[in-house]
């Protein structure tokens, strides 16, 4: 019995973004790509219009795959800074399993490929449109004080992208343990947000 058809489109995925991840956007071809999987360069046209498309569609899934994994995090969770700290935490740990996915999203710069369509953008902002919900959420509890929570959030998703890029590309001082690293600066971004309430 031969393979679904399905299963070559995901084996064309696969295979692009492990080129793209070890080579770059400048070394990767369809003719690479069909090289490796045993197949025409013609085959992969039937999924994918040329080498664009085919990019654009790995940033689409993990950028969905993201998202998902943020939206799950909060599932059930009513208290707002729990919620707040499930979605950074989410963030981060998405990131830390899934290094391919998560860098093909930021890897390849927009001036070296096809613009990316305006509809996929707005499907990219699920995430940190859930994060600024949550963080309305705090302002209205008075937990946070705010004026712009949009850029509040998006500040908070550069900040985790900031963490995560030292780890991934190891720029990371190494007598600090990276754990340790990433626990205490998940912590102070939180901080960073919440309104220090002291008791007496």
């Amino acid at each position: 019995m031969s393979e679904p058809e399905i299963s070559l489109r995901e084996r064309i995925l696969e295979t692009s973004r492990k080129f793209l991840f070890s080579d770059g956007y400048s070394s990767l071809s369809m003719r690479k790509i069909a090289k490796e999987i045993g197949v025409s360069a013609t085959s992969i046209y039937l999924y994918f219009e040329n080498k664009d498309h085919l990019i654009h569609t790995l940033i689409e899934e993990s950028v969905e795959e993201l998202s998902t994994s943020i939206e799950q995090s909060v599932e059930g969770v009513e208290d707002t800074i729990k919620r707040f700290e499930a979605i950074i935490w989410s963030y981060i740990r998405f990131a830390q399993h899934n290094p391919e996915k998560y860098q093909i999203i930021y890897m390849v710069h927009s001036d070296r490929m096809a613009r990316y369509p305006k509809e996929k953008f707005r499907k990219a902002r699920r995430g940190y449109a859930l994060l600024e919900s949550v963080i309305m959420d705090g302002i209205k509890e008075g937990l946070m004080e705010l004026d712009k929570p949009m850029i509040a959030a998006y500040t908070i998703w550069a900040q985790l992208h900031g963490v995560v890029s030292v780890v991934f590309n190891q720029r990371l001082d190494s007598r600090i343990d990276r754990d340790e690293f990433i626990e205490e600066s998940v912590e102070q971004i939180m901080q960073g947000f919440l309104i220090r309430i002291t008791t007496t």
